[in-house]
């Protein structure tokens, strides 16, 4: 890991320094070769060894009805075993050295250092979401055994009557949380057999939540790269399913976040080195293009502290296991970046997308900007016009439901004409009777290439637009340009019109001229702009 930040001869260099990033990144495929560990700092704790200075805590938490399930020992130990390898083979693939994650063990017994706790509560008062609890009790007795805990970083296996016994499962902070039972074990991972079967999912998954415990996001490798030999699923995506059947790898990406953990740390560092340096970081997105089936984003960073890389995410709405990673290696605290992703390469093509830039800082500490990117429509990526510098005006809205609410973010907040009795329109003709058309005025702020307009109907199906119609200018003293009448959709999904040819404009003006209920209101959740 570099830990040395190049100092203030080279920063005026890398202020102007462009940081590329590309979906194709080297991918070893080797087993690693054990000479090429260095390491300092030489860990001994009771018979227990470790060559690196800071280690995985490992806790067996028993709840109080509950016993220490048979030979715990050996099997939590050969799971950690083998999730070390796991590791150290990936970071080695990605060029990142022959390193893993620090583990305390016995050399005679290669048996794993295992702090057992005992629970205050039976099984039953430790549910899935009580992963809080549990860690408070588990920091109580480190409180207590202070020369036990040698990280930042806690593995807690909780101590299980059955494999359906309900427990936290997941990564909290920088702790996770599996569970342990005898049926989970090891030595049946190669068999084919339903408890063959079982083994390997219990491996993928304490694999992945492990993940989460070392800093790990969700991510997913490009699309185009799932049967490529020596690629295939993420970890950190439904790799948690694939793992044992298929080839299963962490990201370049993740490798470059554990490249700066504290237990993969082979150099001791002063106390409160981790986690600890200033991770503020300012970040802007000026320019998106889309072109020959690639979506190019750029912009401009700074950050507080030194950092060696920045992770970015293709990320889906809603959808993080599919957020396609890619990495850029730099030391450079401010200057611009640059990335892309081929759309073949995203798994979900009906949704919008995000980019999340994240600095990785030195120290394991991270810090990040979302940006909203594109719009995937029938295979089309649209690039969305940001809205924050929007103003909205229109001829007719109740007071609880103003026109702002159409430009808001929020698809259930909602635009709605006037139903007030007796009410009438305003501008541009006041005093019309509330019924249609209804004008709706957009000034962008500034002149914007647009190439057509977005909608999302109400959520409930209700007061929904049919038929509009489209002006555009640039400045207030042009005259207006027909842009022509389009039909929307009576659907609660995103959905766009297209102009005849991509303009340039700053003021968008709409008539709304009927709805699908025959009703004379419309309701609008959102309408938005795309280039």
């Amino acid at each position: 890991m570099n830990t040395h930040f190049i100092r203030n001869l080279l920063i005026g260099f890398f202020l102007s320094l462009i940081i590329t990033s590309c979906r194709h990144e080297a991918f070893e495929n080797e087993v690693p070769k054990t000479e090429d560990k260095k390491v300092s700092g030489k860990v001994t704790l009771g018979a227990y060894q470790s060559d690196l200075p800071y280690n995985l805590n490992v806790v067996y938490f028993i709840p109080s009805d509950v016993s220490a399930r048979p030979e715990y020992e050996r099997r939590v130990s050969e799971f950690l075993l083998a999730a070390q390898e796991y590791y150290r083979t990936n970071m080695y693939n990605w060029g990142y050295g022959n390193r893993t994650f620090g583990l305390l063990k016995d050399p005679q017994t290669n048996r794993v250092k295992i702090n057992v706790v005992y629970g205050s509560k039976p099984v039953a008062s430790y549910p899935y979401s009580s992963g809080e609890q549990i860690l408070s009790e588990v920091n109580a007795w480190f409180a207590a055994h202070p020369s036990d805990k040698t990280s930042d970083h806690t593995l807690i296996f909780t101590a299980t009557p059955s494999i359906n016994t309900e427990i936290p499962y997941y990564g909290l902070g920088r702790n996770c949380f599996v569970g342990d039972n005898e049926y989970n074990d090891y030595q049946y991972f190669n068999q084919n057999s339903p408890q063959g079967n079982q083994v390997k999912a219990y491996m993928g998954g304490f694999l992945h939540e492990l993940g989460h415990g070392l800093g790990l996001p969700h991510d997913a490798l490009p699309k185009s790269l799932q049967n490529v030999p020596g690629y295939g699923t993420s970890l950190m995506s439904w790799g948690n399913q694939t793992y044992g059947y298929s080839s299963t790898i962490l990201t370049k990406a993740a490798a470059s976040i554990l490249n700066n953990s504290q237990v993969f740390s082979t150099v001791s560092q002063p106390a409160g080195y981790f986690y600890n340096q200033n991770h503020s970081m300012q970040a802007s997105l000026t320019q998106r293009s889309v072109a020959n089936g690639r979506v190019y984003a750029s912009g401009n960073y700074s950050v507080g502290s030194p950092i060696n890389s920045l992770t970015y995410y293709f990320m889906p709405k809603d959808a993080p296991y599919h957020a396609v990673s890619t990495v850029a290696t730099t030391t450079a605290t401010s200057g611009n970046f640059s990335t892309y992703i081929d759309l073949n390469d995203l798994y979900l093509t009906d949704r919008e997308y995000s980019l999340v830039v994240q600095a990785q800082f030195v120290d394991g500490g991270s810090s990040w900007y979302t940006f909203p990117l594109f719009t995937f429509d029938n295979g089309i990526a649209r690039l969305d016009i940001n809205r924050s510098s929007w103003t909205v005006s229109t001829s007719s809205q109740y007071s609880a439901y103003p026109a702002s609410l159409a430009i808001d973010g929020n698809v259930n907040t909602y635009w709605h004409s006037n139903y007030a009795s007796g009410s009438v329109q305003t501008d541009p003709i006041p005093g019309q009777p509330q019924n249609f058309p209804y004008y709706f005025d957009i000034n962008m702020g500034s002149i914007i290439g647009t190439s057509g307009l977005s909608f999302i109907q109400h959520q409930g199906l209700v007061r929904t637009a049919k038929n509009i119609s489209v002006w555009t200018r640039q400045t207030t003293s042009d005259g207006w340009q027909y842009q022509g009448n389009y039909d929307l959709t009576n659907t609660t999904n995103k959905q766009y019109i297209a102009f005849p040819q991509k303009i340039n404009a700053r003021y968008i003006r709409m008539t709304f001229n009927s709805s699908y209920d025959g009703l004379p209101y419309v309701a609008m959740p959102e309408i938005g702009a795309y280039e």
